[in-house]
Protein backbone atom coordinates (compact mmCIF):
# COMPACT_ATOMS: atom_id res chain seq x y z
CA UNK A 1 0.00 0.00 0.00
CA UNK A 2 2.86 2.59 0.91
CA UNK A 3 4.43 1.81 -2.41
CA UNK A 4 1.36 2.33 -4.19
CA UNK A 5 1.09 5.45 -2.10
CA UNK A 6 4.00 6.95 -3.21
CA UNK A 7 3.90 6.00 -6.46
CA UNK A 8 0.48 7.49 -7.12
CA UNK A 9 1.94 10.99 -5.46
CA UNK A 10 5.06 11.15 -7.69
CA UNK A 11 2.56 10.80 -10.52
CA UNK A 12 0.31 13.51 -8.81
CA UNK A 13 3.06 15.85 -8.10
CA UNK A 14 4.44 15.81 -12.21
CA UNK A 15 8.02 15.98 -11.39
CA UNK A 16 8.82 18.17 -14.02
CA UNK A 17 5.90 16.71 -16.47
CA UNK A 18 2.48 18.39 -16.82
CA UNK A 19 -0.04 16.08 -14.29
CA UNK A 20 -2.72 17.90 -16.54
CA UNK A 21 -4.01 15.51 -19.25
CA UNK A 22 -3.96 18.47 -22.25
CA UNK A 23 -0.82 20.58 -21.38
CA UNK A 24 -0.90 23.31 -23.19
CA UNK A 25 2.34 25.22 -24.71
CA UNK A 26 5.67 24.03 -23.73
CA UNK A 27 7.51 25.76 -20.28
CA UNK A 28 10.48 27.36 -20.25
CA UNK A 29 11.64 24.77 -17.34
CA UNK A 30 12.20 21.08 -16.66
CA UNK A 31 11.90 19.55 -12.90
CA UNK A 32 11.72 22.83 -11.56
CA UNK A 33 15.32 24.14 -13.15
CA UNK A 34 14.18 27.69 -15.54
CA UNK A 35 15.75 29.13 -18.41
CA UNK A 36 17.28 32.45 -17.12
CA UNK A 37 17.81 30.66 -13.56
CA UNK A 38 20.99 31.91 -11.58
CA UNK A 39 23.81 28.88 -11.50
CA UNK A 40 23.61 29.11 -7.91
CA UNK A 41 19.72 28.73 -7.49
CA UNK A 42 19.54 25.92 -9.85
CA UNK A 43 22.41 24.09 -8.64
CA UNK A 44 20.44 24.13 -5.05
CA UNK A 45 17.74 22.77 -6.79
CA UNK A 46 19.81 19.98 -8.87
CA UNK A 47 21.06 18.85 -5.08
CA UNK A 48 17.63 18.15 -3.96
CA UNK A 49 16.93 16.18 -7.16
CA UNK A 50 20.17 14.28 -7.92
CA UNK A 51 24.03 14.49 -7.94
CA UNK A 52 26.46 16.14 -9.76
CA UNK A 53 28.45 13.83 -12.26
CA UNK A 54 30.26 15.77 -14.35
CA UNK A 55 31.38 19.47 -14.94
CA UNK A 56 32.48 20.48 -18.32
CA UNK A 57 34.31 23.80 -18.34
CA UNK A 58 32.11 25.47 -15.86
CA UNK A 59 29.10 26.06 -18.61
CA UNK A 60 27.64 22.65 -18.87
CA UNK A 61 26.65 19.87 -15.93
CA UNK A 62 25.47 16.44 -16.00
CA UNK A 63 23.34 15.76 -12.89
CA UNK A 64 22.51 12.06 -12.08
CA UNK A 65 18.68 12.71 -11.10
CA UNK A 66 16.77 10.08 -8.17
CA UNK A 67 13.55 10.33 -10.06
CA UNK A 68 11.41 7.41 -11.90
CA UNK A 69 11.33 8.64 -15.36
CA UNK A 70 14.19 10.62 -15.41
CA UNK A 71 17.72 9.28 -15.01
CA UNK A 72 19.90 12.54 -15.96
CA UNK A 73 19.44 16.58 -16.53
CA UNK A 74 22.01 18.13 -18.78
CA UNK A 75 21.91 22.02 -17.73
CA UNK A 76 24.37 24.73 -19.91
CA UNK A 77 24.64 28.13 -18.64
CA UNK A 78 25.63 30.93 -20.71
CA UNK A 79 28.28 33.80 -20.31
CA UNK A 80 26.12 35.47 -17.34
CA UNK A 81 25.87 32.30 -15.60
CA UNK A 82 22.06 31.92 -16.53
CA UNK A 83 20.53 28.42 -17.12
CA UNK A 84 20.75 28.27 -21.41
CA UNK A 85 19.11 25.20 -21.35
CA UNK A 86 17.94 21.72 -20.05
CA UNK A 87 17.61 18.38 -21.40
CA UNK A 88 16.11 15.89 -19.18
CA UNK A 89 17.26 12.06 -20.42
CA UNK A 90 14.47 9.41 -19.96
CA UNK A 91 15.57 6.56 -17.84
CA UNK A 92 15.85 3.54 -19.67
CA UNK A 93 13.33 0.66 -17.98
CA UNK A 94 11.42 3.82 -15.95
CA UNK A 95 8.46 5.13 -15.63
CA UNK A 96 7.68 6.28 -19.43
CA UNK A 97 6.89 9.90 -20.29
CA UNK A 98 5.01 10.58 -23.76
CA UNK A 99 5.50 13.06 -25.71
CA UNK A 100 1.59 14.06 -25.19
CA UNK A 101 2.74 15.05 -21.55
CA UNK A 102 5.46 18.08 -21.73
CA UNK A 103 3.28 20.33 -24.42
CA UNK A 104 -0.16 19.75 -26.95
CA UNK A 105 1.25 17.67 -30.08
CA UNK A 106 -1.42 19.46 -32.37
CA UNK A 107 1.25 22.61 -31.58
CA UNK A 108 4.48 21.25 -32.50
CA UNK A 109 6.26 20.69 -36.17
CA UNK A 110 6.55 16.99 -36.35
CA UNK A 111 9.25 15.21 -38.11
CA UNK A 112 9.53 11.39 -38.53
CA UNK A 113 12.49 9.86 -40.46
CA UNK A 114 14.50 6.66 -40.09
CA UNK A 115 13.12 5.66 -37.04
CA UNK A 116 13.40 8.91 -35.03
CA UNK A 117 10.39 10.73 -33.85
CA UNK A 118 11.14 14.73 -32.86
CA UNK A 119 8.44 17.21 -31.98
CA UNK A 120 9.71 20.95 -31.94
CA UNK A 121 7.68 23.85 -30.51
CA UNK A 122 8.97 27.64 -30.80
CA UNK A 123 7.59 30.02 -28.03
CA UNK A 124 7.73 33.56 -29.54
CA UNK A 125 9.57 36.18 -27.22
CA UNK A 126 6.54 38.24 -25.59
CA UNK A 127 7.11 41.23 -22.59
CA UNK A 128 8.94 39.98 -20.20
CA UNK A 129 10.14 36.75 -21.55
CA UNK A 130 12.64 35.62 -23.76
CA UNK A 131 11.78 33.15 -26.80
CA UNK A 132 12.39 29.93 -26.63
CA UNK A 133 12.17 26.08 -27.72
CA UNK A 134 11.26 22.73 -26.55
CA UNK A 135 12.10 19.62 -28.21
CA UNK A 136 11.42 16.12 -27.77
CA UNK A 137 13.01 13.07 -29.20
CA UNK A 138 12.90 9.32 -29.50
CA UNK A 139 13.05 5.90 -31.39
CA UNK A 140 9.15 5.10 -29.79
CA UNK A 141 6.07 6.97 -31.75
CA UNK A 142 4.24 7.49 -28.42
CA UNK A 143 7.25 8.28 -25.49
CA UNK A 144 10.57 10.04 -25.53
CA UNK A 145 13.75 8.86 -25.18
CA UNK A 146 14.43 12.92 -24.05
CA UNK A 147 13.42 16.46 -24.16
CA UNK A 148 14.97 20.03 -24.04
CA UNK A 149 14.10 23.59 -23.34
CA UNK A 150 16.44 26.24 -25.17
CA UNK A 151 16.58 29.73 -24.61
CA UNK A 152 17.07 30.80 -28.53
CA UNK A 153 18.93 34.41 -30.24
CA UNK A 154 21.99 33.21 -28.30
CA UNK A 155 25.68 32.11 -29.44
CA UNK A 156 25.24 28.32 -28.82
CA UNK A 157 28.32 27.54 -26.99
CA UNK A 158 29.83 23.88 -25.29
CA UNK A 159 26.40 22.45 -26.51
Amino acid sequence: MKRVLKTVCVLLLGVGVSASAAPGKPRPEIMGIALGMSRDDAQARLKSLGSLEKEDRKRQEVWAIKDPRVSHLLVGYDMEYRVRYVTAIARAGGIRIRYQDVADLKKAEQVHSQGIHKFTWEVAERRGQFAYVMTARGRDATYLDSYSVKKLGEEEIDE
